[in-house]
């Protein structure tokens, strides 16, 4: 394929922790073409390391350039859907960072757009391709372990200001003030979400129930869970926090036959009723290399993602029902 000249829109935390990085591993495929963003703190920065790109304040102006082929999103969340459909109606591919958009109505009139348009979307979502997703997924389909009935998930990771590390993501003044729902849970459980339904599928109800403790902000809620409930019996846990302790991390997943355990690391291990017990290695790759490696191939062969943003729609309609049960303390049915 020919290189893809991207336009970066909106380079700050992210791009420099984690998209810049990645994109330098795939220079043939990918050439940096201009950038956006309001700062002048942005712009200092651009221009010192990218020295003669075209540097644009205005993402609009950016849109109309012919040179540019996509686009790469990473602007406060409420945007999303916005900058993404006006560059798909400029005729560019949108990579553009998760959640899609922060209500369902908005992901669907995108979706739509990128349908009628014949570009495409690649969502910035890099946990559906954690290498432990797959392995449940292989070990629930081999039958070790029964027919699934229950599954805990704990992820538990403190995000807040953190003024000496200016690498910090807590320190993002759209995410300690955040204009969308549900806060952290929207901006980092969407990851969990989206690893919950590549290995069980969308649940028909759920039931959440949350708590606000911190007084800087950072959404409406510091740590919630979860009753999730699926067809053919399976009832799931999720219990999140981006202000607890985050260590013990884990995902069990109970079936009558046996168990499989993750804990944050390099091993899932398989434990049967009948007393066998196997522990099966990861190998440490990078969920970001994987993504953006799968975003190549679909740029080399013409077909879609794995994370679609059909996908990422259907993860927004639970977050939906997770919102309106937090809400009113009632147990909501997932759209869809």
């Amino acid at each position: 394929m020919n290189k893809v000249r991207l336009g970066v829109i909106g380079p700050g935390l992210v791009w420099e922790r984690v998209h810049e990085q990645e994109l330098k591993r795939f220079t043939d495929k990918f050439e940096i073409a201009a950038f956006c963003a309001r700062s002048d703190k942005s712009k200092k920065k651009v221009e010192k390391e990218y020295p003669g790109i075209p540097f644009y304040r205005d993402y609009k102006v950016m849109l109309k350039e012919p040179f540019i082929d996509a686009v790469i999103i990473m602007t406060p969340i409420p945007m999303n859907p916005v900058i993404a459909g006006e560059a798909l109606d400029a005729g560019k591919d949108v990579f553009v960072e998760k959640p899609l958009a922060t209500n369902s109505a908005d992901a669907g009139k995108l979706i739509k757009k990128e349908k009628n348009s014949g570009r495409k979307i690649f969502v910035l979502e890099q946990f559906v391709h954690r290498k432990f997703t797959d392995r449940m997924i292989e070990i629930i389909n081999s039958g070790k372990i029964g027919d699934i009935l229950m599954f805990e998930r704990v992820y538990h990771g403190y995000i807040g200001t953190k003024k000496e590390d200016e690498m910090n993501y807590g320190n993002t003044e759209w995410r300690m003030k955040p204009e969308y729902p549900l806060g952290m849970l929207m901006d980092g459980g969407i990851h969990e979400i989206a690893a919950l339904s590549k290995i069980f599928g969308k649940p028909r109800s759920v039931f959440a129930t949350g708590v606000k403790y911190r007084q800087d902000s950072y959404g409406d809620y510091d740590y919630e869970s979860m009753i999730f409930e699926y067809k053919n019996n399976l009832i799931g846990t999720f219990c999140n926090s981006y202000y607890l302790n985050g260590k013990k991390n884990c995902l069990i997943i109970r079936g009558t036959k046996g168990l499989a355990y993750y804990e944050e690391g390099l091993t899932v291990t398989v434990e049967e009723n009948n007393g066998g017990r196997d522990i099966i290695n990861l190998k440490g790759e990078s969920p970001y290399d994987l993504m953006w490696g799968n975003f190549v191939d679909c740029l080399d062969k013409g077909i879609r993602p794995y994370y679609t943003s059909d996908k990422a729609l259907d993860d927004l309609e639970i977050f939906e029902a997770i919102g309106k049960s937090l809400k009113e303390g009632v147990r909501v049915t997932v759209a869809g």
